[in-house]
């Protein structure tokens, strides 16, 4: 992966409409240290299987982390255009590999928070903290009249979506956990 100051970031790259990717823009010790929270914090504090799979059900991992500076430090690395508008909490995503019955593939579109009122959201950023593909269930873009498209992100790679872009996490056939924080931000 070329570095962030290398100038990889700096071209964007449209890979669907309201759909945005760009390479290399989240520096790696950011990434690290947002691994190493999430690590850290399943040795010392723990986490039973009921907290587990409350987290698993709701696609919000360590809620009570979310807005450590290690996780917010992930947004300022975003281009300026791409955090403007109000942001909401962040949501940190773990995908872990599936077993049993694969389901069907549901997209949709994410909804704002109550406290939002009648505000939408401007944009959803999600950063990739590990390599994503389509077969760890990295992100999917519903398009119409053919096969979702698989966004393929390395660690530190980030894609922009409208929010009206219909979306889904695809199903994680690998052996791996795939990692991700999403940003959102609404406009006034």
């Amino acid at each position: 992966m070329a570095s962030a100051t290398g100038g990889r970031h700096r071209r964007a790259e449209r890979i669907a409409a309201g759909v945005e990717v760009r390479r290399g823009i989240v520096p790696e010790e950011l990434i690290d240290a947002a691994l190493r929270l999430l690590h850290l914090d399943l040795i010392t504090r723990g986490a039973s299987a009921e907290e587990l799979g409350r987290w698993l059900w709701s696609v919000h991992w360590f809620p009570h982390l979310r807005m450590d500076p290690k996780i917010t430090a992930l947004a300022q690395a975003l281009p300026a255009e791409w955090r403007t508008g109000e942001i909401c909490d962040p949501q940190i995503l773990l995908q872990f590999p599936h077993a049993g019955p694969e389901p069907e593939i549901t997209f949709h579109i994410d909804r704002e928070p109550d406290w939002a009122g009648a505000r939408r959201f401007q944009r959803i950023v999600g950063i990739a903290l590990s390599r994503w593909h389509q077969e760890n269930g990295g992100l999917l873009i519903e398009r119409s009249g053919g096969a979702p498209l698989a966004v393929e992100l390395d660690a530190g790679d980030a894609v922009m979506m409208e929010p009206e872009v219909l979306h889904s996490a695809g199903i994680n056939r690998s052996g791996s956990i795939r990692y991700a924080v999403y940003f959102r931000w609404l406009g006034s």
